[in-house]
């Protein structure tokens, strides 16, 4: 479900420069109040993440009241006025009013506020959750794992935006998968990466329906080497800005993008099969994960395509790598290749398949708490930390 913006007596300006500007932020069209004493009442009622007011002529009680709404709800307030008088500023501030602009707000003014207060929500804690989807080796179904479970996330938090980044640089599949014809993808972050804001990287999302933004990778595999790590850890940061979920669908290759990725998310998720091979890269994985300095509750092992056939029971794998299968995903080749032939997640393709449940299950679980983050990835190169060289 988008964000709610209230706006007072058009102390945004003209309706359509504000709505463009909302829109960027994950903000349905915003909604009109007549009057303060109209909002604050609309406010008692229901929830706005978002209110804008004009300034002059207020009073102290009406200021108070507003304030006490907004505490109580955790909505942000914009105020505006005609001219920038530092005591009805002064005034406006300690009332709880969070930005001042002068009225009327440019586009980019507006921008810019709005985009600070996206911020400071981060900074209370209040930013979304990044998942990191990784398997060492192709062929597991890693690409399929983090697709349906974007959308079962989206269907069971529609309050809250998901994205989608595929990671796989010059050789992802979430274009296929999905059916995309983005207008943009990854390559056009290159070189734009330290002046990324929320306005930029929405631009630059591919909306789906299921309320799934996708950022896709490149198609060039010469655009790999310019997409540096410390780049992908802006790119995930400023997508948990404005998103609940961050799902992160990783190349297999253990570059330093991929370790990127992995430390920034909140969780990892390794996916695996129940058999020799399969399960050997698994253990390798979570040694990796040790050395990094992962906690236990951050990474979770997730078995794909189960079934009764499989050449290693549930229980055998889990004493192979040392700890519990965190969930089970069965082995459905008619909806997983029903729903990549018409490129939707299984979901739309037969939600009444025990594939859609296990990823609506999987949703459930993922949603169970956020585990602490792990080593940080200021460090240059954590490749050469763990074996003395590096790649990119």
């Amino acid at each position: 479900m988008p964000r709610r913006a209230l706006i007072v007596a058009g102390a945004a300006g003209p309706h359509d420069i504000a709505n463009a500007v909302l829109h960027r932020f994950g903000f349905a069209p915003a909604e009109s109040a007549l009057s303060l004493s109209d909002a604050t009442s609309r406010l008692r009622a229901e929830h706005f993440d978002l209110v804008v007011i004009p300034l002059q002529g207020l009073g102290s009680m009406e200021l108070s009241s507003l304030d006490r709404e907004t505490r109580r709800r955790g909505t942000f307030v914009i105020g505006t006025a005609v001219q920038s008088d530092s005591d009805l500023i002064l005034r406006a501030m300690r009332s709880g009013i969070n930005e001042f602009l002068t009225y009327p707000p440019d586009a980019k003014d507006f921008s810019g506020a709005v985009d600070r207060l996206m911020r400071r929500t981060h900074a209370e804690g209040k930013s979304g959750s990044a998942i990191a989807v990784y398997s060492a080796k192709g062929g597991l179904g890693s690409t399929s794992v983090a697709v349906n479970l974007a959308f079962a996330l989206a269907k069971a938090h529609p309050e809250g935006h998901v994205a989608l980044v595929d990671l796989v640089v010059g050789g992802g599949d979430l274009r296929v998968m999905l059916d995309l014809k983005p207008q943009y993808d990854m390559s056009d972050l290159v070189g734009k990466v330290d002046r990324l804001d929320a306005d930029l990287l929405r631009s630059l999302l591919t909306p789906v329906a299921g309320g799934v933004w996708v950022l896709p990778s490149s198609e060039s595999p010469e655009s790999a080497d310019a997409l540096e790590a410390t780049a992908v850890s802006t790119i995930i940061e400023q997508l948990r800005l404005h998103h609940a979920f961050t799902i992160l669908d990783c190349e297999h290759a253990l570059s330093d993008r991929t370790l990127a990725a992995l430390d920034a998310a909140d969780r990892v998720i390794l996916v695996t099969q129940l058999n020799v091979p399969a399960l050997r890269s698994t253990q390798r994985t979570l040694a990796l994960c040790h050395r990094l300095g992962y906690a236990d509750d951050k990474v979770h092992v997730v078995v794909n395509r189960h079934q009764a056939t499989d050449a290693v029971s549930l229980a055998d794998g889990s004493e192979v790598l040392g700890r519990e299968i965190f969930f089970k995903i069965p082995n459905d080749y008619r909806t997983s290749a029903g729903a990549l032939t018409k490129g939707v997640p299984v979901a739309d393709f037969d939600a009444s398949s025990h594939l859609a449940w296990s990823y609506d299950g999987l949703a459930g679980r993922m949603n169970g708490g956020l585990a602490a983050k792990g080593a940080g990835t200021q460090r240059a190169s954590r490749l050469r930390t763990l074996f003395g060289r590096g790649r990119k």
